[in-house]
């Protein structure tokens, strides 16, 4: 199989309006968890996500795209998904995963991650697996099995739904170690179709911490890089550091065969860059793969505003349309 890397080519004035961005970055409190009970930030998370969809679902409309929610089955009850129907015939259904560190996020907040996906024709069915919460006893394998089942749902009644036999599925940071574990929960299940495609955005595979996680340093935006690994640890605080290795929490040591094709995209500034840039080297064996990296991109480039965001989302965009062989994949700057 083959790895193939790209670079994303920004003009000057979009390297500017970048680095503008990671100034402004730079001047805010990195994330310092004291410990996981976030009770507050969950519900605080609830609020922004229902103003967020109420916003967004305006925008959306007026470009043609109709969002609707609706529930699937799943394994601790009704799992909620949200419904992005393009302005035509869907060219492909995508299963959306979004971040949040595990604890927040939530289907409604990602509207601006997936929205150019729908509007380019391809239906999004974004997920609210359950958020890691200790005072509920909701912990990692329920948000893996939450995804699981809404794959399922997705290779199924999904495709059947909106008419199309092709399903990808996409995860940003949390959302694609849960996407990763997932698939292979589903590969290891009852003989199913997999999806077809896989897009991992700044991925996080190894819980015990990759080399540029253990020397992220106080430069580090959005994190706290010094104790990145510490934190990191806390979400697993039952295991040492060669139980964190182990595939069940930590896909980049997992057998990986018989996955689809990929496309990893990954921000030079991102302290999780490792993770993606491994975790690629290992699919590449199995698959064919693709790595976008992203200049001058920090964790979370997407939600910020930086010309990468929309740079990155074309390169998606025209990924996905090359597995389904409609068109080839270019480099070309949209925007320049």
């Amino acid at each position: 199989m083959t790895l193939t890397v790209h670079t994303l080519s920004l003009t000057p004035p979009q390297k500017r309006a970048a680095r503008r961005v990671n100034a402004a970055l730079a001047l805010t409190p990195r994330l310092k968890p004291a410990g996981w009970r976030l009770a507050i930030g969950q519900r605080l998370n609830g609020v922004l996500s229902q103003a967020a969809g109420v916003v967004t679902e305006a925008a959306l409309k007026r470009r043609g795209v109709r969002l609707s929610a609706a529930t699937i089955p799943g394994p601790g009850g009704a799992l909620g998904v949200r419904l992005l129907q393009p302005p035509g015939p869907a060219r492909a259904l995508v299963v959306d995963l979004h971040g949040g560190g595990w604890v927040v996020g939530s289907a409604a907040l990602n509207d601006r991650l997936t929205g150019h996906l729908a509007e380019a024709g391809f239906a999004v069915a974004s997920i609210d697996y359950r958020l890691l919460d200790e005072g509920r006893g909701v912990w990692m394998p329920d948000a893996v099995a939450d995804c699981v089942a809404a794959l399922r749902w997705a290779l199924g009644e999904g495709a059947r739904q909106f008419s199309t036999n092709r399903v990808f599925v996409i995860g940003e940071s949390a959302g694609a170690h849960l996407a990763a574990l997932a698939m292979l929960a589903l590969r290891d299940s009852i003989a199913v179709a997999l999806p077809a495609g896989c897009i991992f955005v700044q991925g996080v595979f190894d819980l015990s911490g990759t080399p540029s996680v253990r020397s992220a340093g106080p430069e580090t935006l959005l994190f706290d890089g010094p104790n990145l690994e510490r934190d990191l640890g806390r979400l697993t605080p039952e295991r040492d550091e060669a139980a964190r290795k182990q595939p069940d929490v930590s896909p980049l040591y997992a057998d990986l065969t018989r996955m689809p094709p990929a496309l990893f995209v990954i921000g030079d500034m991102d302290p999780f860059q490792d993770d993606s840039r491994l975790m690629a080297e290992r699919w590449a064996e199995v698959a064919s793969t693709t790595r976008l990296d992203v200049p001058d991109a920090p964790h979370g480039f997407q939600h910020f505003g930086a010309p990468t965001a929309a740079l990155a989302q074309a390169f998606i965009r025209e990924w996905i349309a090359a597995q389904l062989g409609n068109e080839p994949l270019s480099v070309e700057n949209p925007s320049a």
